[in-house]
């Protein structure tokens, strides 16, 4: 089997103006997760961490710490004595578990922000909902990354809201967005989730404590079905 690699030429890794030279670990991070993202590396992929090094030009440490973070992201995967490989796409199975798991946390969650959201809070959720409605050009992770960093932040300053900081480290550690948008991204959905971001954020504002949870759930339940044939096809293709 072919490397994911490939020579220097043809590596995936070097396309779209990955620089060769020395660059800063968030770069590392974010150049291999562009790359994930758009699955242009087949899933089961090993990653060498001398072989990356060698197309970026740097040194091990910063692919090393890149690819930490990036099993903390749950795009890659680490065996002992096997190294990196890339994750699996999300199958049906864990698509509809974490739906679930969702539909019983981040509602409660909005329904407690609800309930005790200071001005404050509240403009910070505009604000993060303003960012969100910038135009959104072409489907690749380089054009939306911005917009979902700022999908997860919403709902992580839900959770914040809420005053239950377990409420965000399970957020924090489920990260939903980076499994989600790896698996579908089309532009037409950004701003469906903006107008259900801001039905969620007028309950909030109202200390509408039913009406929060009511509107998380709409917006869940809306995002499960844009997403669910994306994750039946992922799970017929991978053995």
């Amino acid at each position: 089997m072919s490397s994911p690699l490939g020579e220097a030429a043809d590596s995936p890794w070097l396309s779209a103006g990955a620089p060769r030279r020395s660059v800063l670990g968030d770069e590392i991070y974010e150049l291999i997760k562009s790359r994930l993202m758009d699955n242009l590396v087949e899933p089961g992929s090993r990653l060498s961490i001398d072989g990356l090094a060698r197309d970026f030009g740097c040194s091990p440490t910063p692919v090393r710490e890149a690819l930490a973070r990036l099993e903390s992201d749950g795009l890659v995967a680490k065996r002992a004595h096997h190294g990196y490989t890339v994750a699996p796409l999300m199958d049906a199975k864990s698509f509809d578990e974490l739906f679930r798991v969702r539909l019983l946390l981040e509602p409660a969650a909005a329904s407690w922000a609800a309930e005790r959201a200071s001005r404050p809070q509240v403009k910070n959720l505009k604000d993060l909902i303003a960012e969100m409605e910038e135009p959104v050009k072409g489907a690749s992770y380089e054009s939306y990354k911005a917009f979902a960093a700022q999908d997860a932040a919403f709902h992580l300053a839900i959770a914040s809201t809420s005053g239950v900081d377990l409420m965000v480290d399970i957020l924090e550690r489920l990260r939903p967005h980076s499994q989600l948008y790896r698996l579908y991204y089309e532009t037409g959905i950004a701003m469906d989730t903006v107008l259900e971001h801001q039905k969620v954020l007028d309950a909030v504002a109202d200390h509408d404590v039913d009406g929060a949870a009511e509107a998380m759930r709409f917006h869940l339940h809306a995002a499960r079905g844009r997403l669910a044939g994306a994750a039946n096809v992922a799970d017929e293709a991978q053995p």
